[in-house]
């Protein structure tokens, strides 16, 4: 008798304890993680957006200059495909003034994106030089938002 009251050790509940601590701890740091993967990716999309439109822009200022129409470098989009996608994707394209004459959009594949300088994306935009919309057609919207960008009052 005496010799089981000696015995110390870990008992079966304070192991299935310990267990449930640790299942709670990396469940906690699990979903961080994913969140800030997530965070980055969405952040990395929002970059390359930004990155497109000053390309975009900086096209259509030199088009601008030189009235050299290669500088809008795409593939025309018919507006009524252009109203379905914002349509889509719950964005309001911006109201061009009439006194615009190429008032088109554009898509933007691999090879349009390198004749403007943009190295190391597989994703496809459609652009609108004058107003400086972008729309990523490929990722289309990060976790919360459409990925969607237009310049603040480039033109007047």
């Amino acid at each position: 008798m005496s010799y089981l009251i000696k015995q110390k050790g870990i008992t079966i509940i304070s192991l299935v304890i310990t267990v449930i601590i640790l299942v709670i701890i990396s469940g906690i740091g699990i979903t961080m993680g994913t969140n800030a993967i997530k965070s980055s990716k969405d952040n990395q999309l929002a970059s390359e957006l930004s990155m497109v439109q000053h390309a975009v822009l900086e096209q259509y200022t030199k088009y601008q200059t030189t009235k050299d129409i290669t500088y809008l470098v795409g593939n025309k989009v018919e507006l009524e495909e252009m109203n379905q996608i914002a349509k889509n994707l719950n964005i309001t394209l911006v109201n061009i003034p009439q006194k615009y004459t190429n008032k088109d959009y554009y898509r933007l594949d691999k090879a349009s994106l390198l004749q403007i300088g943009i190295e190391n994306t597989d994703d496809e935009y459609i652009v609108n030089y004058i107003s400086g919309e972008v729309i990523n057609m490929t990722q289309k919207t990060t976790s919360n938002t459409a990925l969607y960008v237009r310049a603040n009052s480039f033109y007047q």
